[in-house]
């Protein structure tokens, strides 16, 4: 048996240090390599692997054997540091070694900030664990530096964006099927009591025909209630484990499963009208709720839950207070009539405002006509306010183009002139709104007319 060394080197994209050691694997951060002239403005890291190589075995070998734990090196990286490392840009060499290993200290420093408890967390959590339960960690890790790398690829292109939503599915998904035993196993519990309630309670059996008919039924009703569980299910079922389920999260994920739906089992693509950003391809998911980076941090965060640890705690913190509620729920808020002046909301109440009640008339979901109260009272008040305005701004021109109401019209014009005014447009230019409405099947001709005359462009 012959020892040997494989040396990676990755490129870094941001200013970031990070040095461990694991399972045969040394990581460890370079500023320059050895004998290039040339030098990476961030640096790089080191990846280094141990294998053994059988006597018919050459150097050669030696990137077979140590690829797993390559990947295993690029994932954890990755998912710290929050950058996809891959393995096209990187330089390698193998060699023969005898000597004795060096002894690396663990470090993290990302922006000039210390994060080295985060990584002796993760570190540590995955150290602990049990084979199989490492190698869900592993599959989970390497399927979110996969969704990590076709983000950050399609930034400019958005070539990948439909593959990468459904890579970080992949993610919840991975998860889901792991917890589908305990969830079955709490649902044949809950049909078993109430079988057994039903049948003493009120077909009054007792002795051995009560256990007969309690076997009975309970295989019957778990056959049924298994179908059931969907992967939707399974996905909400380990987000209250993790206390991450609200009302918010549980209408993202069906909306994501949607997604994912559209992507995996594919459909007809052909759209005759295009929006700005145009795509290279037709899109597979025509309406998204949230940037691709919320999903990138809602993964994440499960995977870091899963781990017990915080390494992207305050991230979901963040994305956590923009989530909009569900229709149901927004309906009820039209539905009170009590409207509040901005200063005066917060957390789930201003989401509604601010983008909830939006995104509902763009996706045809609540009528324009039932948000003429709440625009009429925000109009009234918040008519010059920027955030509002932006974020109100494509629900306001559909209420315009179908208002008959005189004021009320000229009011929603003046919103649409003082978002122009304001330069808190959402779009670049009103040109792409008229673009983007017509694209989600709504005519605008009373828009096009005011950027016809010169009111807005």
């Amino acid at each position: 048996m012959k020892r040997c060394i494989n040396e990676y080197y990755c490129e870094l994209d941001k200013a970031v240090e990070v040095q461990f050691q694991f399972d045969g694997i040394n990581v460890q951060y370079i500023s320059e390599l050895d004998g290039k002239q040339s030098s990476s403005e961030f640096g790089y890291l080191k990846i280094s692997i141990e294998a053994n190589l059988k006597k018919y075995e050459s150097l050669s070998d030696s990137a077979i054997l140590t690829r797993s734990k390559y990947l295993i090196a690029l994932g954890i990286v990755s998912f710290v540091i929050d950058d996809p490392l891959d393995v096209y840009d990187t330089s390698s060499s193998s060699f023969v070694f005898e000597g004795e290993s060096s002894t690396l200290e663990n470090k993290f420093i990302i922006d000039s900030v210390n994060n080295t408890y985060y990584l002796n967390e993760i570190i540590d959590k995955i150290s602990g664990l049990e084979t199989h339960e490492r190698h869900l960690v592993f599959s989970l890790l390497d399927r979110w530096r996969k969704a990590r790398y076709m983000e950050k690829n399609s930034e400019s292109s958005l070539m990948f964006s439909d593959e990468a939503t459904l890579a970080y599915f992949h993610v919840l998904e991975l998860l889901g099927d792991l917890h589908s035993k305990e969830l079955i196993a709490k649902s044949n519990d809950s049909v078993d009591a109430f079988v057994k309630q039903y049948n003493e309670d009120i077909l009054s059996l007792t002795g051995q025909s009560l256990e007969n008919e309690n076997k009975s039924k309970l295989k019957l009703l778990s056959g049924l209630l298994s179908k059931d569980l969907s992967v939707t299910g399974k996905i909400l079922y380990f987000l209250k484990k993790y206390d991450l389920y609200s009302n918010q999260t549980a209408f993202w994920i069906k909306n994501l499963v949607d997604a994912r739906n559209s992507v995996a089992h594919g459909r007809r693509v052909f759209y005759d009208k295009s929006i700005f950003p145009v795509q290279p391809f037709f899109p597979l998911v025509a309406n998204t709720m949230y940037p691709l980076e919320f999903v990138r941090v809602l993964s994440a965060n499960v995977i870091s839950k899963h781990l017990g640890i915080d390494l992207y705690k305050n991230e979901w913190n963040i994305i956590e207070k923009c989530l909009i509620s569900d229709v149901q729920v927004t309906n009820e808020y039209l539905a009170s009539g009590e409207f509040k002046k901005l200063d005066e909301i917060y957390g789930s109440e201003a989401n509604i405002v601010n983008g909830g009640i939006d995104n509902f008339v763009l996706s045809k979901k609540i009528s324009p006509e039932k948000c003429a109260n709440f625009y009429k009272f925000y109009l009234k008040n918040e008519i010059e306010n920027q955030d509002f305005l932006h974020s109100n701004i494509r629900s306001i021109i559909i209420l315009f183009e179908c208002v008959k109401e005189v004021e009320f019209s000229e009011t929603l014009k003046s919103a649409i002139i003082n978002t122009h005014r304001l330069e808190c447009n959402i779009d670049f230019n009103f040109r792409d709104t008229m673009y983007f409405l017509d694209f989600h099947g709504f005519q605008t001709v009373k828009l096009e007319k005011l950027i016809e005359n010169g009111a807005i462009r």
